[in-house]
């Protein structure tokens, strides 16, 4: 299991609710995650395809997965959240 999985599974966990840090990035699967970090990192998609070992048209799928998950419509406001999340630690 990953670190960042365990501790979502932990924080979500404690005492049987949800709890008020929880974010909309919860949402995102781990691959996901990695996928929206390399985002805001600057990377590519043909990069984030070629650090994952993964295809192009499956980082794209990864992309739309992210965006309709976090409510957002273009990959710029993707990029911008990603961006700021990885500056910050916080999407919005």
């Amino acid at each position: 299991m990953s670190d960042t999985l365990e501790a979502r599974l932990a924080a979500k966990f404690v005492d049987g609710r949800r709890l008020a840090t929880d974010s909309p990035l919860e949402a995102l699967s781990d691959r996901e995650l990695q996928v929206f970090r390399l985002i805001g990192q600057g990377r590519s998609t043909r990069q984030i395809a070629d650090t994952l070992s993964l295809s192009i048209k499956t980082i794209e799928s990864h992309r739309e997965h992210i965006k309709g998950k976090l409510g957002l419509e273009t990959t710029a406001e993707l990029a911008q959240h990603a961006t700021r999340w990885v500056e910050t630690g916080r999407s919005r």
